[in-house]
C-alpha cells in the first residue's frame, strides 16, 4: 500500500478514480476508510486528489457523483456532493469555520468558508479569493487564516505550497500501524485526539 507500507495486494482496493490494474501504486482497504472516516460526512478525497470518494461496508470503492449548483452559503455556482444545498468547500468551512485577518482593515472574522484554499503563496500569504468583510469594511475583502488557527486546516485540504500532502498520508500511516499494533477491532475507533491529528495535523511555522 502506497500509504501504510504495510497493506498487500490482497487487501488492494480498486480506485474508481485513479486506479489501474496495471499500476504498482495501489491503496489498502484500511488506508482508505481512514481517510473516509475522518472526513465530513464520511466523504474523503483520493489521495492523490483526483476527487471525492466513500467506501462501503463491503468495501467497493465508489467515486461521489458532483454537480454544479448555487451554493446556498457562499452563492458561487460550485461542486455539491449532497442535497444540503452547500457546496463541498462550504461543507468543510461550516464544520471547521476558522478565523481570518481582513487584508485592509486587519481586523478577525470568522468565515465558514475553507478561505485558506486560495493562500497559494503560503500560509502567511492573503487569498487572492474574496469574502465580505463585516467588521469594519462593508466589503468584499482578501483574508488569511490567522496563525492561532492555522494549525487546524485539514492537512488534506492546505494549499499544495504549503506542503502537507505528506503530514497528512503520515496521519494516516500513523494510525494504520497503530490498529495493526494493538490488533483488534476496537483500535478502530478513533480517540478525539486521533481525529484531531488526521484531520487538522500540521505545523505551518515554516511554510510561507
Amino acid at each position: 500500500c502506497a500509504i501504510c507500507y504495510v497493506g498487500g495486494r490482497e487487501e488492494q482496493v480498486d480506485m474508481p478514480c485513479c486506479g489501474s490494474t496495471n499500476s504498482t501504486t495501489f491503496y489498502c482497504r484500511r488506508c482508505i476508510e481512514i481517510i473516509c472516516e475522518s472526513a465530513p460526512g464520511k466523504v474523503g478525497m483520493c489521495p492523490i486528489g483526483c476527487g471525492f470518494i466513500t467506501i462501503d461496508p463491503a468495501g467497493i470503492v465508489r467515486r461521489v457523483e458532483v454537480r454544479s449548483a448555487v451554493c446556498r452559503l457562499c452563492q458561487q455556482t460550485r461542486e455539491m456532493t449532497d442535497t444540503s444545498g452547500l457546496c463541498a468547500a462550504c461543507r468543510i468551512g461550516v464544520t471547521n469555520a476558522l478565523l481570518y485577518e481582513c487584508d485592509r482593515c486587519h481586523r478577525v472574522q470568522r468565515i465558514p468558508h475553507p478561505m485558506y484554499r486560495y493562500q497559494h503563496d503560503g500560509v502567511h500569504a492573503f487569498g487572492d479569493v474574496t469574502w465580505a468583510c463585516h467588521v469594519g469594511c462593508g466589503d468584499y475583502t482578501h483574508w488569511r487564516v490567522v496563525p492561532e488557527d492555522a494549525e487546524r486546516v485539514p492537512a488534506h485540504d492546505a494549499p499544495a505550497s504549503w506542503g502537507q500532502r505528506e503530514v497528512w498520508l503520515a496521519a494516516v500511516r500513523a494510525q494504520r500501524l497503530r490498529e495493526l499494533n494493538s490488533g483488534g477491532a476496537a483500535a478502530k475507533m478513533l480517540t478525539h485526539l486521533d481525529q484531531t491529528a488526521l484531520s487538522h495535523d500540521g505545523d505551518f511555522s515554516n511554510y510561507g
